[in-house]
């Protein structure tokens, strides 16, 4: 199941026109970033860099426990019912 060329040209070139003309068209304002921003959102090519003090705060706030040590994190999770 491959892509046609024409297809993926034409889509290629439209979005090209889209990203690299019209930026210089249209006019200079406070809401000039508004394709890259709307295009990084909607295909984030990199996820969010977490730091693991941040990783293991999420997971406090949102789980409501602590657990530093993996082994008890698997332990606990063998234990507990599938659901």
């Amino acid at each position: 199941m491959g892509a046609d060329a024409v297809p993926v040209s034409v889509m290629t070139a439209f979005f090209g026109v889209v990203g690299v003309v019209l930026p210089f068209i249209v006019a200079k304002g406070p809401n000039r970033g508004w394709l890259l921003a709307y295009m990084h959102q909607m295909n984030p090519l990199i996820g969010p860099q977490l730091v693991n003090t941040t990783v293991i705060a999420l997971q406090y706030l949102w789980d409501h426990n602590l657990v530093l040590n993996v082994s008890e994190k698997l332990d606990s999770l063998l234990e507990s019912p599938l659901t």
